[in-house]
């Protein structure tokens, strides 16, 4: 299982670069990530983030390695589920 705080900073970053929406989370079996889902108004993102860069980052390093991968940008930008990896985003 993936450490609490590690999903927490994944909630934080979200929570900053969206402001005001709601923000769900689950673990996909299939994918071996978590989604994380991001409403606001009639938007609807996805960020599909792979339990392979949740164990390999600190739960301080995360929200700026989303940041440096532009996550946030691509989630307002594109239709589709955005995939987080240790390496960068790919859909």
């Amino acid at each position: 299982m993936v450490d609490k705080d590690k999903i927490s900073a994944v909630y934080g970053y979200l929570t900053q670069e969206f402001g005001p929406c709601v923000i769900s989370d689950s673990f996909d079996q299939g994918r071996n990530a978590h989604v994380f889902t991001i409403e606001s108004g009639n938007s609807r993102s996805s960020a599909v983030v792979n339990r392979d860069f949740l164990e390999r980052n600190t739960a301080e390093t995360i929200p700026v390695i989303l940041r440096k991968f532009l996550l946030a940008e691509h989630l307002r930008e594109c239709n589709f589920p955005i995939v987080v990896t240790p390496v960068g985003l790919s859909d």
